[in-house]
């Protein structure tokens, strides 16, 4: 059995288009990209830990829109279980400090007041002379799991 091949631009084809449009079509890639993901990805400051960007799963996953994520900059705290929440400041704090990657399990509260188990990954994004520029991240739902690990006991 064949496997039919994707139409792969060519390096003539590159060549050929502006800059501009080559990064509107990298754009629209990573978008696509994105959207397909059953995950949530965002950019978030390094100053103030505002969220610069995240992906349209997050209604999906937690019911809320991109831009109640976007509008405040202590949206994802306030959101966090408070059981978890000191932990993970602090866990963020000493990423900040060392530019280290970051990753962390907690609990999140969705819009309808369910708790929602992610595991959260990030990684430091650097610029072309190395100068960190913001985190990104990807959550994944976890809660599957999580509530079966509770009911076997472990």
């Amino acid at each position: 059995m064949s496997i039919p091949q994707l139409a792969q631009p060519s390096d003539e084809d590159d060549a050929g288009a502006s800059l501009e449009a080559r990064a509107e079509r990298a754009e629209a890639m990573y978008r696509s990209l994105v959207a397909s993901l059953p995950a949530i990805t965002y950019a978030e400051a390094l100053d103030d830990g505002r969220t610069l960007s995240v992906s349209p799963n997050v209604q999906d996953l937690l019911g809320y829109t991109e831009d109640e994520c976007m509008v405040d900059s202590l949206f994802w705290l306030q959101i966090i279980h408070p059981d978890d929440r000191d932990r993970v400041v602090e866990s963020c704090r000493v990423a900040n400090e060392t530019g280290e990657p970051w990753e962390d399990e907690y609990r999140l509260f969705a819009s309808d007041g369910r708790i929602v188990w992610v595991h959260d990954r990030a990684t430091l994004v650097q610029g072309s002379s190395g100068q960190p520029l913001c985190w990104q991240g990807v959550m994944w739902d976890i809660t599957p799991q999580k509530a079966a690990e509770e009911s076997s006991g472990s």
